[in-house]
């Protein structure tokens, strides 16, 4: 017969696996913004977790993996931020570039150790990969948010891949170097390089 795993203090076997996962990629974020991606191994993230190598291999099976999880999951924070930005927004062009702008700076450079795995993360081979998925997912999103009814333009999709690609490096840069300047200035820098582009197809 199968094993009946039973709840334990009242939380499923299920969410106290969910608990230990999402544990693992705070603790792998942790210990990205204190030692950067290339130090981040299995026995620091675990240590700063609490939980044991059992746990561990329970929901990734490397450090490669873990890694691409906390990537995607910054990827999704960044993602949510775009999109409540435009809620409620003016129908003005300007308005919505200059929000989602400002909502992508915050989102990557508020947080030390986003700023971190942001800068370093083109240094290990399976998150520029995973990066460069990202670039499709992210044209895509802009392009049903900036000009509806395009999605399905070749065109405009390209030209959004070489914004989010753009953008990405841009940041990158800036970051590495110790975000010189003001935030508003970079801002403004992509805000006018977004609105080109849209402007092409709106």
């Amino acid at each position: 017969m199968p094993e009946v795993v039973r709840p334990y203090r009242g939380v499923s076997a299920e969410d106290r696996r969910r608990q230990r996962r999402n544990q693992l990629l705070e603790a792998g974020l942790d210990v990205v913004g204190e030692v950067g991606v290339a130090e981040t191994t299995v026995d620091l993230v675990c240590r700063r977790a609490g939980l044991s190598k059992r746990y561990f291999y329970e929901s990734f099976a490397d450090r490669e993996t873990l890694l691409t999880a906390v990537l995607t999951g910054v990827f999704e924070a960044v993602r949510a931020a775009l999109e409540t930005a435009l809620e409620d927004a003016p129908a003005s062009a300007e308005e919505r570039m200059t929000r989602l702008v400002t909502a992508t700076v915050e989102a990557i450079a508020t947080d030390p150790r986003v700023s971190r795995l942001w800068v370093e993360a083109n240094h290990q081979p399976v998150l520029e990969q995973r990066r460069g998925e990202a670039y499709t997912e992210f044209a895509d999103l802009l392009v049903s948010l900036l000009l509806p009814g395009h999605e399905d333009d070749p065109d405009a999709r390209t030209a959004f891949v070489l914004v989010v690609a753009g953008t990405t490096e841009v940041l990158r840069r800036w970051l590495a170097a110790g975000s010189p300047g003001t935030t508003a200035s970079i801002v403004d820098v992509l805000r006018r390089v977004g609105l080109a582009v849209t402007s092409e197809f709106g």
